[in-house]
């Protein structure tokens, strides 16, 4: 470690462990830490046509606020936005917006989230510094420093009308740390620009093979890591000979400049070369301790329809310990984990003004909007936020459950998204019962679970579930009928109401659908293609759009008895 980086590391740790204290002090009084927050917000944009509109001036309460200002939604910023992406300023917010965060959204339709240098110093402060202090908590080792491998890319999606930049969230935060990016990450900044995926993956993998004492692999999400595993199985050979040679492969695309810059930086290293094909030849299994024994967390969401990729993850990662790190969104950061290996989120007071609608109202025309300090253990909500950006108070569509307290801020577990739930007769199947049901159910076909989605069908007498599911060797299965009533007889226990529903006649028997391997890559591209940010595309559980429901129906390879 050079000695930049361990002044790097000795500052970051100094840092994070002052912004974990100041965390602790606001936890102690998060209800009026969160209510001086929304003081200073309204105070900032009293000015605003949004804030003249809603008399943010006279607001002097949190009851104020409630009354005099909506609960919101997308849509009721729409025209909003359009103005301020030609160029209008002062609208919603009086600072500048430096670009537009692109919401990695469920359905493939990115959303313009407005970015300002005040909002994203927030994110900053608590991903960089706030996640590092619990991590130097949990794993005390963390205080040594070292590189990591970051999978991520900085590809600006483009610039709108009145020239602003757009693009994921994630990615402008990433623009603004350019300049320490080699002292905390193995890849080059060239390689943050590529837009191709693969090619992208397999020179992070190639830059961290050089780094022997590699401190720890971190991503958005767990797909990018395991997509990582997987391409070293394909191409470990080709690796070992960069890494002999101190070369790039010629089979990857890039432009020449780039090439040029990024075998300027590699060295050829014969030992490194060999024990990669020597730990390869043993198989994959718990690869990343044997290939960077010093690898101490991987750090990427792990909760919800996540865990699907954390089981396959496993047989790469063994045992070592994963840190979901914080609970967020384009609009705001909501939580930070405290822990490894766990998945529920302290809510951060000082991130935004957070307001909570007790789920069995939110469908009410006036329901129950409850403070933060105010929840009950136990109890489900629909997250309410008013954000540093110009969103006030507005649905971001999650339901979360409150699962204990710190100090005084709830702790979190994200349940489900809005718009997300299977619903066909009040049954309400959540995407947890969904996702317990398939796993049951893989157990039994004895065949692992690659990636899934659904849809309703109501083109029948009744409305029914619709799964498409990949598997690995799909040639192997014989009866996907039988298959189907597997998976229905699961889905009935994971959730009785479903069962009673089907019993009743009320609900039709669900379709399995099989497709190809490798569908939801292709998948995950096509959402891509249609707008959703390259660092944040997740596979939606639930479908409604026609086009991308036939876009997997073409990929389909066999399909249960259409009853």
């Amino acid at each position: 470690m050079s000695m930049l980086q361990k002044i790097l590391s000795l500052t970051m740790n100094v840092a994070s462990n002052s912004c974990r204290r100041k965390f602790e002090e606001d936890t102690l009084q998060a209800g009026a830490v969160n209510q001086a927050v929304l003081k200073e917000i309204l105070n900032i944009n009293k000015d605003t046509e949004y804030g003249r509109k809603y008399q943010f001036s006279s607001i002097m309460s949190a009851a104020d606020y409630k009354a005099k200002v909506p609960v919101t939604s997308y849509e009721d910023y729409r025209p909003y936005i359009e103005r301020m992406a030609d160029g209008a300023v002062n609208i919603l917010t009086s600072l500048p917006v430096i670009y537009f965060g692109l919401s990695s959204g469920t359905t493939g339709k990115s959303k313009l989230i407005p970015v300002t240098a005040q909002s994203r110093k927030v994110v900053n402060s608590n991903m960089m510094l706030l996640t590092q202090g619990m991590l130097l908590q949990a794993v005390p080792e963390v205080r040594k420093g070292g590189r990591g491998l970051f999978l991520m890319n900085s590809v600006k999606a483009g610039m709108t009308a009145g020239g602003i930049p757009t693009g994921a969230a994630t990615s402008g935060g990433m623009n603004s740390m350019r300049f320490i990016v080699p002292y905390l990450w193995t890849s080059p900044p060239e390689i943050l620009q590529l837009a191709d995926q693969r090619t992208a993956l397999y020179l992070h993998l190639l830059f961290a093979l050089q780094e022997k004492d590699l401190a720890y692999i971190n991503a958005p999400f767990p797909s990018p890591i395991l997509q990582l595993f997987r391409l070293l199985e394909e191409e470990w050979l080709s690796l070992v000979n960069d890494l002999a040679e101190g070369s790039i492969s010629k089979q990857l695309e890039l432009e020449p400049e780039v090439r040029s810059k990024l075998t300027k930086r590699m060295r050829p290293d014969t030992a490194r070369a060999e024990q990669l094909a020597k730990e390869a030849r043993r198989g994959m299994g718990n690869i990343t301790s044997r290939l960077w024994p010093k690898v101490l967390y991987i750090c990427c969401v792990a909760g919800g329809s996540f865990s699907i990729y954390m089981d396959k993850l496993r047989q790469y990662t063994g045992d070592i310990p994963y840190y979901s790190a914080v609970y967020g969104a384009t609009e705001a950061m909501l939580g930070i984990c405290t822990r490894t290996n766990d998945t529920t989120y302290v809510v951060s007071p000082r991130t935004a003004y957070h307001e909570f609608i007790p789920v069995e109202e939110a469908e009410m025309p006036n329901p129950a909007v409850l403070n933060l300090e105010q929840l009950e253990k136990g109890q489900s909500y629909e997250v309410v936020i008013t954000n540093q950006a110009g969103f006030y108070r507005y649905k971001l569509g999650d339901v979360v459950k409150v699962v204990d307290y710190y100090n005084c801020s709830p702790v979190i577990e994200f349940l489900y998204r809005k718009g997300q739930l299977l619903n066909v007769d009040a049954e309400k199947t959540q995407e947890a019962a969904v996702l317990a049901a398939l796993k049951k159910a893989a157990k039994i076909w004895g065949s692992d679970l690659v990636d899934y989605t659904t849809a309703i069908d109501l083109d029948g007498p009744v409305g029914r579930y619709v799964f498409f599911v990949e598997v690995q060797e799909p040639e192997k299965v014989l009866d996907y009928t039988t298959w189907q009533g597997i998976l229905e007889k699961a889905l009935k226990e994971a959730n009785p109401r479903y069962g009673a529903g089907i019993e009743a006649g009320r609900i039709g028997s669900l379709l399995l659908q099989i497709v190809r391997p490798g569908t939801f890559q292709r998948f995950q591209r096509e959402l891509i293609l249609r707008g959703a940010s390259e660092n944040q595309v997740k596979i939606p559980r639930v479908l409604s759009d026609e086009v991308l429901k036939d876009f997997l129906e073409q990929c389909t390879l066999s399909e249960g008895i259409r009853k």
